[in-house]
């Protein structure tokens, strides 16, 4: 899969955001961390993929909070932030 495949599909999964969604993201960096490296700083990948693992590892309790919500959001918008960077 390109590079820029994974974006829009990353970036797709905005319009739902879920647990579910959370999860994917999360393994979609992960399992595809070479191609991200090589066009995002290690350490701001890093820093992006680790809200994502912290968002991923909720209570289940916490998955409809506001702040779960409001985590999901800023760690999405700062993902989308480097995308825009690559693309």
């Amino acid at each position: 899969m390109r590079l820029t495949d994974l974006i829009e599909e990353i970036k797709n999964l905005k319009s739902f955001p879920s647990h579910k969604s959370t999860m994917d993201i999360c393994r979609m960096l992960g399992n595809n961390r070479r191609l991200f490296v090589q066009k995002i700083d290690e350490e701001n990948f890093n820093s992006v993929l680790s809200n994502f693992e912290n968002l991923s590892n909720a209570r289940p309790i916490e998955y409809n909070t506001s702040s779960y919500n409001r985590d999901y959001e800023q760690a999405h918008s700062l993902l989308t932030f480097y995308f825009d960077r690559i693309i």
